[in-house]
């Protein structure tokens, strides 16, 4: 069941990060940056979450790597955007959405308990959990398999976010403040 369960996340992960690459790429456009136009902005995000899935995987489904990413990317894409004339609300909103896209390898891990569930597996008992490879030191209710999951998805999708974000936050600020001499 297990090797199942694997599989689907993978499948997820590749529904995932085709589909959800489209309309990122779309508002990448938009902030007008030639070098990245269609195609590229597309192959650019299917990069980012290529390694994304990886390092979450050497990260043993641990969110690890992916915090560091998180810094990663909110570098780049601030460095990146920073010196555009772009509105400032539509930079932070892109950058979360950045963010929410790299947290996608993370949040399919939320399709396991399903299918553990489907499998016949008690997804709430912590013998399952610890069945299931969820280390015993973790306290209830993250020692089960749907506690688990959902707090690496959760712990993702927040701490990713205030990341990406306010890095990407902090280098327009101190670009536009270069700039005009505040």
């Amino acid at each position: 069941m297990v090797d199942r369960a694997e599989l689907i996340v993978v499948v997820v992960n590749l529904v995932l990060g085709l589909s959800c690459a489209v309309p990122l790429a779309k508002r990448l456009v938009r902030l007008g940056h030639s070098r990245w136009q269609g195609a590229g902005s597309y192959l650019m995000l299917l990069t980012v979450y290529f390694v994304e899935s990886v390092g979450f995987m050497a990260g043993m489904a641990t969110n690890g790597p992916g915090i560091v990413l998180a810094l990663v990317w909110g570098l780049i894409f601030g460095y990146w955007i920073r010196g555009k004339a772009t509105q400032p609300g539509d930079v932070v909103t892109s950058a979360a959405f950045l963010a929410l896209y790299s947290s996608l390898p993370a949040v399919s891990l939320l399709s396991v308990p399903i299918v553990m569930r489907l499998g016949g597996w008690s997804v709430l008992s912590v013998e399952s959990g610890a069945r299931f490879g969820v280390p015993t030191m973790v306290p209830w209710p993250a020692n089960t398999i749907l506690g688990f999951c959902v707090l690496v998805a959760v712990v993702a999708v927040i701490l990713k976010g205030a990341i990406t974000t306010g890095a990407v936050y902090f280098l327009c600020r101190s670009g536009r403040s270069l700039r005009h001499g505040h």
